[in-house]
């Protein structure tokens, strides 16, 4: 149960997703195409919420893990997952460089697969095994050193492949196909994910934590399958995501062919363009990301509105790490916990994508919801406040005071998967390709991780300060954080273009590619 099959099981549904993607209903090859993006991108997030809520009851875990310590070490955790996520970033874009856009996305899949494989096998070994989880290695049980491995990895590959699959659908839909699809997009992650995430109080009853891995590690080779037949059906169809990079790149080549034709036969000249993207070194593409963003302003502006909310993010869930772990002593029972918190914000995500998003999207430019988004946020924010400023006042016991930090990460969550996620991928699509599958990927991996590790290590620090206690003064901090994601968002919402200029950006693009 651990580990996905490649046999019967994956031919049987590969023939499933065919069967549903050559249903009547879709008539386009674009449409069956961006469907089955869209699931993919679904069971990504499903198995995403498996993941999560097995390493969250493993890390807290008095036997595996790190127990009632896990307060302190949880932001040292967040924090080593910026390194880790910088490593996959730049493997992403040396794949990208030399494979394409669908070979990139298939190799990383593959890579989480095989990673969330491993981890499921290791926990359900140890869990049956406790001996062998306290075989110990520099001081520290082995059950501890893989579970703050998984951990870790956990929080850095889902926006490794999320926005891959995000990049592929803002590259064949237009800004207004974008703006009335894009919600039903979120939201029917938003739907697979809150049953996924209500699924894990009975899923760890029957096949544990470590099973919970495993099948993570399934629902990711549906993934798979679906995201690689999407690329299919668009490069069958003529409406290749790469055929824009392809003609910069021949162009480049046709250039570098007229400047060297003096010095070197054509042959020569060619091998070294080839070979030149492969061999890019470090410093060579931290700069030329450095030169995209200053070419393109909106993704600095971007870039940093996702430091600022990354970093309330992770404020909000230290604060409920500690206080999950103070109130509820049962490992299976905060597994339980973190799954419906997540699910319940997911399905509040899923009311606010089917039925408000597309109206507002519609009615209301971009630039204007950027601006109102952090104002829930920003109240729950004061109303956090209350009792630091009032002792007694709101908060009279530790399930209380669970339920008011739940409360407001439940909050900055639902804005984050309902509204922020498909806001921020409307920006996307007007832009060059570049922009798209490069930029978007250095925002949403580097920025996301490193908004969220270095608020991890201020924590860090305030914890070691306080002598193991950080609690004291993260309500104050918040606050000051949400009102710096507003100032961020605002700034960003001066970037955005209309939704008729936006147009005109699509259209002259799509003409120098004819």
């Amino acid at each position: 149960m651990l580990t996905p099959t490649k046999g019967p099981g994956s031919t049987a549904l590969s023939a499933a997703a065919r069967s549903i993607m050559n249903s009547p209903l879709l008539e386009s090859p674009k449409a069956k195409s961006g469907v089955a993006m869209a699931s993919a991108m679904a069971l990504h997030f499903a198995g995403y919420e498996l993941a999560r809520g097995s390493n969250m009851a493993l890390f807290t875990s008095s036997s595996l893990g790190f127990g009632s310590s896990s307060g302190g070490y949880y932001p040292l955790a967040m924090a080593c997952a910026s390194p880790l996520s910088m490593f996959l970033l730049l493997s992403y874009t040396r794949q990208l460089d030399r494979k394409g856009p669908r070979r990139a996305l298939r190799s990383t899949t593959l890579l989480c697969i095989s990673a969330l494989t491993i981890s499921g096998i290791a926990m359900a070994t140890m869990q049956h095994n406790e001996l062998l989880g306290n075989i110990k290695i520099l001081s520290l049980p082995i059950s501890q050193i893989i579970v703050w491995a998984s951990f870790v990895f956990q929080n850095s590959y889902a926006h490794l492949l999320y926005a891959q699959q995000w990049s592929f659908l803002g590259s064949i839909f237009t800004p207004t196909e974008a703006g009335k699809y894009y919600s039903y997009v979120a939201g029917l992650s938003s739907i697979v994910s809150m049953i996924a995430g209500t699924s894990v109080s009975r899923l760890v009853e029957w096949i544990g934590l470590g099973g919970l891995l495993g099948l993570a590690a399934a629902s990711l080779t549906a993934t798979l399958l679906l995201a690689d037949w999407a690329y299919s059906t668009a490069e069958k169809h003529g409406f290749d995501p790469s055929r824009e990079i392809q003609k910069q790149k021949k162009s480049k080549t046709q250039s570098k062919l007229q400047d060297e034709k003096q010095s070197q036969s054509t042959s020569q000249s060619t091998d070294a363009s080839t070979e030149e993207k492969p061999n890019k070194t470090l410093l060579h593409q931290i700069r030329e990301g450095i030169s995209l963003f200053r070419r393109v302003p909106t993704l600095g502006a971007l870039f940093f509105e996702t430091l600022c909310f990354q970093s309330l993010s992770t404020i909000l869930s230290t604060c409920f790490v500690m206080e999950l772990n103070s109130s509820v002593p049962n490992d299976n029972e905060r597994a339980s916990w973190t799954g419906n918190l997540y699910a319940t914000s997911n399905g509040l995500s899923t009311i606010f994508q089917f039925f408000l998003l597309p109206v507002l999207t519609q009615r209301m430019e971009p630039k204007h919801l950027w601006r109102l988004m952090p104002l829930l946020p920003l109240i729950c924010g004061m109303v956090r406040m209350i009792p630091s400023l009032f002792p007694g006042a709101l908060v009279s016991s530790s399930s209380s005071a669970l339920y008011l930090v739940a409360i407001s990460l439940l909050t900055a969550k639902t804005m984050d998967y309902s509204l922020r996620n498909v806001l921020a991928e409307l920006i996307y699509v007007p832009l060059d390709f570049e922009s798209r599958y490069v930029g978007k990927e250095i925002i949403a991996v580097f920025a996301n991780r490193f908004g969220k590790s270095g608020m991890a290590l201020i924590l860090s620090g305030l914890n070691f300060i306080r002598g193991g206690s950080s609690g004291g003064g993260l309500s104050g901090l918040a606050l000051a954080i949400s009102f710096g994601w507003w100032g961020s968002a605002l700034s960003l919402s001066s970037l955005i273009p209309s939704k008729q200029e936006a147009e005109r950006m699509v259209a002259e693009r799509d003409r120098k590619e004819d």
